[in-house]
C-alpha cells in the first residue's frame, strides 16, 4: 500500500510539475525578457506597482488561498462563501486603488488576481491536479499575449493591465463553485478562527514578500529596484521545483498523508539550484542584460535564499495541514520586521549588496524559527 501511495504521490507531483514548469518557464523567461524590453527604471516601477496590487489582492482575499486549499481538501464545503466575500473585497480594493493611483491596470490586476487565486486554490484542494496544471499554463500564455499587446498599444503601463486581464477568464471556475456549494455563513463561523488566522498569515506573508520593493523604490530609486527585481525574477525561476512540491504537499498534509521524504528530497534539490544561481547565472547575465550591472553582484547572494525559503514553505505546508497557523503569523511578522530594518540600515550602508543580504538574513531567520517551533512542539508533546 505504501508503494502505491508513493507512486500516486510522485504521479501527482509530476502532473503539477509539468504544468508548473511549463507555465513558470513561459512567465519566468518573459519576465526576464521584459527586463530588457522596459529598461531598469521602468522595470523597477512595474515591480513597485505589482507589489501594491499584490498586497491589495491579499487584503481582498478572505482567508487566503491556503485556507481554501486546506478546507476543500478536508471536504468542508465553504468555497462559495469565501468566493463571495473575496470578490466583494476585491471590487472595493479595485475602486480605492483606481481613485488613489488613477491606474486602471492596478484595479484590473486586483480583480483578476483574486479570481485566479480562488480558482487555483480550490482546484488544489480538490486534488484536481490536471485541471490545475491546465489553468496554470493557460494563465501564463494569456499573460504573455495580453502584456505584449497592451505594451505596444499604450506603453509600459499596458503590461500591468495585460497581467490583470490574463486572470479574468478563470471566473468560469468561480461560477462553477457557486453552483456546487451553497453560501453558508454558519459554516464559516465554525471555521472562523482558522480562516482569520490564514487571512492574517497570507497578508503578513505577502507584505513580507513585497515590502522590499515598496521600500527600495522610494528610498533608492526605480533603477536600483529594477536591478533588484531582475535578481528576484531569477530566484523565482530557480524556485519552480520547490513551489511545485509545496502545492502538492499542502492538500496532502491536510489529508494526513506522510510527505517527509518528498520534502527532504526537495530541500536537497534546492541546494543544487542555489549553486546554479551562485556560479552559473552571473556568468551569462551580462551577455544579455548589459544595462543591469548591479544585478550581477547580488544574484549569487539572493540565489542562496532558495534554500531557507524552501525549508520555510515546507514547514508552512505542515502547519497549515494541521490548521495551526498562529506560529506562521508570528514568524512572518518577525521576518518582515527584520527585512524592513535590514533594507533601511544595510541598504543605506552597503547599497544594493546590503539589500540582497537583508533578504537572505530574513529568509534564514524564518527557516530557523520554523525549525525551532517544530522542535519544541514535538518535545512538548
Amino acid at each position: 500500500m505504501r508503494i502505491i501511495d508513493k507512486i500516486s504521490g510522485l504521479k501527482s507531483i509530476g502532473i503539477i510539475g509539468i504544468g508548473n514548469i511549463t507555465g513558470s518557464a513561459i512567465s519566468g523567461l518573459f519576465w526576464i525578457y521584459l527586463a530588457a524590453l522596459l529598461g531598469a527604471e521602468n522595470y523597477g516601477e512595474l515591480g513597485y506597482y505589482i507589489s501594491i496590487a499584490a498586497i491589495a489582492s491579499s487584503i481582498s482575499f478572505m482567508g487566503g488561498p491556503m485556507a481554501i486549499t486546506v478546507l476543500t481538501a478536508k471536504k468542508v464545503k465553504i468555497e462559495s462563501t469565501i468566493f463571495l466575500l473575496s470578490i466583494c473585497g476585491s471590487i472595493i480594493s479595485a475602486i480605492v486603488l483606481y481613485f488613489t493611483f488613477v491606474n486602471i491596470g492596478l484595479s484590473v490586476y486586483v480583480l483578476g488576481a483574486v479570481v485566479y487565486n480562488l480558482a487555483t486554490a480550490e482546484l488544489l484542494g480538490r486534488k484536481f491536479y490536471k485541471k490545475y496544471s491546465a489553468y496554470f499554463i493557460l494563465q501564463k500564455i494569456l499573460f504573455v499575449t495580453f502584456a505584449l499587446i497592451f505594451y505596444y498599444i499604450i506603453g509600459p503601463e499596458g503590461v500591468l493591465l495585460g497581467i490583470g486581464l490574463s486572470f479574468l477568464p478563470f471566473i468560469e471556475r468561480i461560477y462553477a463553485g457557486f453552483k456546487s456549494t451553497k453560501i453558508n455563513f454558519c459554516l464559516l463561523k465554525t471555521k472562523w478562527k482558522f480562516v482569520t488566522n490564514n487571512f492574517v498569515l497570507d497578508l503578513s506573508w505577502i507584505v513580507e514578500r513585497q515590502i522590499d520593493k515598496l521600500l527600495i523604490g522610494p528610498l533608492f530609486g526605480f533603477t536600483i529596484l529594477g536591478n533588484y527585481y531582475l535578481a528576484i525574477q531569477v530566484l523565482t525561476v530557480l524556485a519552480v521545483v520547490p513551489e511545485i512540491v509545496t502545492k502538492y504537499t499542502l492538500p496532502e498534509d491536510a489529508s494526513g498523508t506522510n510527505t517527509k521524504k518528498i520534502k527532504l528530497l526537495t530541500v536537497g534539490f534546492s541546494i543544487i539550484l542555489a549553486l546554479v544561481g551562485v556560479f552559473f547565472i552571473p556568468q551569462i547575465l551580462p551577455i544579455y542584460f548589459p544595462e543591469y550591472t548591479e544585478s550581477i553582484n547580488i544574484i549569487p547572494i539572493i540565489s542562496i535564499s532558495i534554500i531557507p525559503t524552501t525549508i520555510s514553505t515546507l514547514y508552512i505546508s505542515q502547519f497549515l495541514g494541521k490548521e495551526k497557523s498562529g506560529h506562521i503569523v508570528i514568524i512572518s511578522v518577525i521576518s518582515f520586521l527584520i527585512l524592513a530594518v535590514g533594507i533601511v540600515t544595510l541598504g543605506q550602508i552597503f547599497g544594493i549588496i546590503g539589500l540582497a543580504y537583508s533578504l537572505l538574513i530574513s529568509d534564514i531567520f524564518r527557516a530557523i524559527m520554523y525549525f525551532l517551533f517544530t522542535y519544541f512542539e514535538k518535545k512538548h508533546v
